[in-house]
């Protein structure tokens, strides 16, 4: 089809990616999404999809996933590393390498996923690094639109970063930050409406350049959190409050543990600060968002036992914002 979009896509396998390439490809997109071999890892042939094999650190391996496009979508980047320089390498440093093959391969819209922590990025590496990747991207765009998404904590079941905590969740208890921070706000989006609105742009004929941090839900508590898993789950959910120093000392733990396995874990003592940092707002909602409840019953349900009473439709509350 000559009116066919061709769209370079990272992250393909990721969480979101997983959600996004079904949907690109039943809209009549035709995707190269980069992706290295790896057990387990899903890399089957569709039609339209072409697998380029390589990672983000190869210009090599950007030069031909953007080879021919029109869009590029970068979903990857790191939400765990070993230090401050690895959360740059990939979140900022091959961020911009890439917007700039982008460029000059003739890219008419570059959409980068980024993360609400960029707008604070003295709290932590991870917040630092998303941060300079939008401002490298930008530099090495060009003439060529930016799309940047700064996506706040994005949900949906599949999710390893919070496995655990739904499987708490499943059985009545909600690990919360204690102190001031068990009150901040915070903002949240379905993976599967994260997926849907970066299907609208990369579609869009008529890009332009935008700085958005779309949500499902603008304002939620964790007392929300556990409302919302109750009247999933038909059973009372306890907030248990981890107290600030312990938070603290468990990240320092976790930093420790990484710098000598070489295996860094998603909670560390920069996701603490996050956390401590107050209210995470994002500043729209997504058309059409899903209901909380929908969303926490997709989370909870690999979790719960067949026989487990669901009050969703009993409760007549979907959990949506008002």
């Amino acid at each position: 089809m000559p009116d066919r979009n061709r769209i370079g896509l990272t992250g393909a396998t990721g969480f979101v990616g997983r959600q996004l390439l079904p949907r690109l490809l039943q809209q009549a997109a035709s995707v190269q999404a980069l992706a290295r071999p790896a057990p387990g890892r899903n890399m089957d042939a569709q039609p339209g999809l072409e697998w380029v094999t390589g990672d983000l650190a190869s210009a090599e391996s950007l030069e031909r996933l953007t080879h021919g496009t029109d869009i590029v979508i970068h979903l990857a980047g790191a939400t765990k590393a070993r230090n401050r320089a690895a959360f740059h390498e990939i979140n900022a440093t091959a961020t911009g390498r890439l917007a700039g093959i982008a460029r000059q391969a003739g890219v008419k819209h570059f959409i980068l996923v980024s993360s609400l922590a960029a707008t604070r990025p003295g709290v932590s590496s991870y917040a630092a690094s998303k941060a300079a990747g939008e401002r490298l991207a930008c530099e090495a765009a060009g003439t060529m639109p930016v799309s940047i998404i700064r996506a706040p904590a994005v949900i949906g079941p599949g999710d390893m970063a919070t496995h655990q905590m739904f499987r708490l969740v499943a059985k009545g208890f909600l690990p919360v930050p204690g102190g001031q921070a068990r009150n901040y706000r915070f903002s949240m989006i379905d993976v599967e409406d994260l997926a849907a609105l970066l299907t609208l742009r990369a579609l869009d004929r008529t890009p332009q350049a935008a700085l958005i941090a779309p949500a499902s839900h603008l304002n939620v508590q964790w007392q929300d959190i556990a409302g919302s898993a109750a009247r999933v789950t038909g059973r009372n959910i306890r907030m248990v409050a981890v107290p600030r120093l312990l938070f603290s000392t468990v990240g320092i733990v976790a930093d420790s543990a990484a710098r000598l396995t070489g295996r860094p874990h998603v909670f560390s003592s920069g996701k603490v600060r996050e956390l401590q940092a107050g209210d995470w707002l994002a500043d729209s909602v997504v058309d059409l968002p899903t209901p909380l409840d929908t969303t926490m019953t997709r989370c909870l349900a690999p979790f719960l036992d067949s026989d487990t009473p669901h009050l969703l439709h009993r409760t007549g509350n979907d959990g949506r914002d008002k």
